[in-house]
């Protein structure tokens, strides 16, 4: 889990919190119940349900969610938009919410030194000591000190990122082959990615993160044991993919409505990239490329016989 340095902005306040607390132990703001996970992506997030023993209760509110839809408990969020501007704590800390049109973030693990807790007052071994920052719309700061109760370890962000990477999906395509019935031996047969969209993938959010795939190239076996070639990405008829066959598909094996046919195999293969929360995500051991599955498709191939003839 990593936790981000505070903004320059509040350094300042931040070091003069810690001196306090330091100097005074016994000093400990009102219970406050934070969330124990990053705020959830697809449209769902966090706000303030109440009290509960004298803690602020938060709860995850999603997208489609029965209620007024106004950032409430039960409510949708205004149908999965978020009731404030997380961008104003973004960097602040590890995890950022709303309550209600105030954008919150939650610094976990704590940024002070253990030893520098108030542990007379500390509810329980598991508690930690930590703060919330929150911005309201207006501008207006709250910067708060309580103890936090981890309630459930949240995924990692490795974790999120190969759940987002599994969110992304490869399109459905054809071999496209030209000539499109019947290929010849000596001439070049273009081959592209038919009815596969020419732009890059978007994945689903899996709490905050987000894979994404741009095109790379294509990958092309034509059959005839010549092997698997780069080619570029190619979705439209053009030549930017040969291959000339040097003989014919009589003996190959594979069918087509005009006779025997080499079966010609084809994948999309994509860079992939990472962000979290809309900051880009490096981590060292997540997946860099996407291929799709084969797709095969029968190119049949004639050899053309000339016959000389003399005067």
């Amino acid at each position: 889990m990593l936790t981000r340095p505070a903004r320059p902005r509040f350094a300042a306040l931040l070091l003069g919190l810690m001196a306090l607390l330091v100097a005074v132990p016994g000093l400990v703001l009102p219970g406050l119940a934070l969330p124990a996970a990053a705020a959830p992506g697809d449209g769902c997030q966090l706000v303030e349900a109440g009290e509960e023993n004298g803690e602020i209760v938060y709860e995850t509110v999603c997208p489609g969610d029965e209620g007024g839809g106004d950032g409430t408990p039960g409510g949708g969020g205004g149908g999965g938009a978020p009731t404030c501007d997380l961008s104003t704590v973004q960097g602040v800390a590890d995890y950022p919410f709303c309550v209600g049109t105030t954008a919150c973030a939650v610094n976990n693990p704590s940024s002070l030194p253990e030893e520098s807790w108030p542990m007379e007052e500390r509810p329980s071994p598991e508690h930690i000591y930590t703060w919330r920052w929150c911005e309201t719309a207006a501008g207006e700061v709250d910067y708060e000190w309580s103890w936090y109760l981890p309630e459930e370890e949240g995924p990692s962000l490795e974790e999120l990122a190969q759940q987002a990477f599994g969110a992304l999906a490869p399109p459905t395509f054809g071999v496209g082959v030209n000539p499109p019935r019947q290929s010849v031996v000596g001439l070049p047969t273009w081959f592209w990615a038919a009815t596969a969209q020419p732009g890059g993938l978007t994945g689903s959010s899996a709490g905050g993160v987000v894979a994404l795939a741009a095109p790379d190239r294509l990958e092309v076996d034509p059959g005839d044991g010549s092997g698997v070639r780069s080619c570029p990405w190619t979705t439209a008829e053009a030549d930017a993919c040969t291959h000339t066959y040097a003989r014919s598909s009589a003996t190959a094996g594979g069918t087509s409505d005009v006779g025997p046919a080499y079966t010609a195999r084809m994948r999309l293969v994509y860079d992939v990239t990472f962000q979290n929360n809309g900051a880009p995500l490096t981590l060292p051991g997540l997946p860099t490329t996407l291929e799709s599955a084969w797709v095969t498709g029968a190119v049949p191939v004639a050899e053309i016989q000339s016959i000389v003839t003399s005067d």
